[in-house]
């Protein structure tokens, strides 16, 4: 079956960057003990350990599986700073002693240790030559194959793409104009446009001054990305408009090719099943290294919680995202995974 312009997505986690020398987020948190260790030994390297503990030692009790990374302790991180503004606050006496000890008695120092993990975040994530990352110059080769626009959703912050692709990529921004969503609705006059691109948590060139956003080529910008939870959802743009995008065209995709992603985002996972829940004949490919294909089908089914006990619409493609868009991806290919149609008897 031919590939076409709806056929499919790209969703591109931290893995997709791993190859290029871009840390994913467990390896942030060494970047983090040794930044704590060597700079701030002396009052948020103790916050730090302790919140590290205690999520564990709450993850052990309630046999969650968690992982410890950047991401979840920002989502820690933030919960704690904002305790007053929660719904249970008004039914909780207090904190322990030990929190307070190290947070301090109004918790200034969680904000502060927030503070540092965000201003170090972009240079972990900018490379000083995208030559590294030479091969994600392939999602340009492939939407020269299928000759439609391709839509890419992107779970990283950093400049792989639009450093290393040489067609036109939709980012929502025009010139020094602030972002507009408008952008992404394809009309007559955006026959060019090859790759629309949503960057789903933020860019490391993104600023948003007086309530607008633009793209800056400054560098040391207080980056507008977004961590945890609760901001995951907040209502602003262009956030609640990439999930929104990330929805629709998941639902009309056949195929969602998911490249470096741990599925580790609830709220991308809910999205991936309601898509999946809507056509018994969409396919997700998994594009990542493992040693057990089954076990990873099985960890995969049981993050999305898909309704079906064995579920073969879930194919794993097991090589790093380099040998994948170098060697592997094509229109052939995705067409491959395609529901194929019936033959006249």
């Amino acid at each position: 079956m031919s590939v076409g312009e709806k056929s499919v997505i790209f969703l591109l986690g931290a893995g997709c960057s791993f190859d290029a020398s871009v840390p994913v987020s467990s390896a942030m948190i060494q970047k983090l003990e040794s930044l704590l260790t060597k700079s701030y030994k002396d009052d948020l390297l103790s916050l730090y350990k302790y919140v590290k503990y205690t999520m564990d030692y709450g993850n052990k009790i309630s046999e969650k599986k968690q992982d410890f990374n950047i991401e979840s302790l920002l989502i820690m991180l933030h919960t704690l700073a904002d305790y007053k503004k929660s719904l249970m606050y008004p039914f909780v006496k207090g904190y322990t002693d030990d929190l307070r000890e190290y947070a301090g008695n109004k918790f200034d120092n969680i904000p502060k240790l927030i503070e540092v993990i965000e201003n170090a975040l972009p240079g972990w994530v900018t490379l000083t030559s995208y030559r590294t990352a030479s091969y994600y110059k392939h999602f340009q080769s492939f939407q020269e194959e299928l000759n439609f626009a391709i839509r890419i959703f992107s779970l990283n912050y950093d400049l792989c793409l639009e450093e290393n692709v040489t067609c036109k990529i939709e980012t929502g921004f025009c010139e020094d104009s602030p972002w507009d969503g408008n952008a992404f609705t394809q009309t007559q006059d955006d026959e060019e446009t090859a790759i629309y691109l949503y960057k789903l948590h933020g860019s490391i060139d993104w600023e948003r001054q007086n309530g607008q956003l633009r793209k800056s080529a400054q560098h040391n910008i207080k980056a507008d990305l977004i961590f945890g939870t609760d901001i995951k959802l907040q209502a602003i743009d262009p956030y609640l408009f990439y999930l929104y995008e990330f929805r629709k065209y998941a639902l009309a995709a056949e195929v969602i090719v998911a490249i470096g992603y741990s599925f580790n985002d609830n709220h991308i996972n809910d999205l991936i099943r309601q898509a999946m829940d809507s056509d018994k004949d969409k396919k997700i490919i998994c594009v990542g290294p493992v040693s057990n294909e089954e076990q990873e089908k099985l960890r995969i089914q049981e993050r999305i919680q898909l309704n079906t006990t064995i579920d073969d619409r879930i194919n794993i493609h097991n090589s790093g995202a380099k040998s994948f868009l170098e060697n592997a991806l094509s229109v052939e290919y995705v067409g491959k995974f395609l529901p194929q149609p019936d033959l006249p008897f």
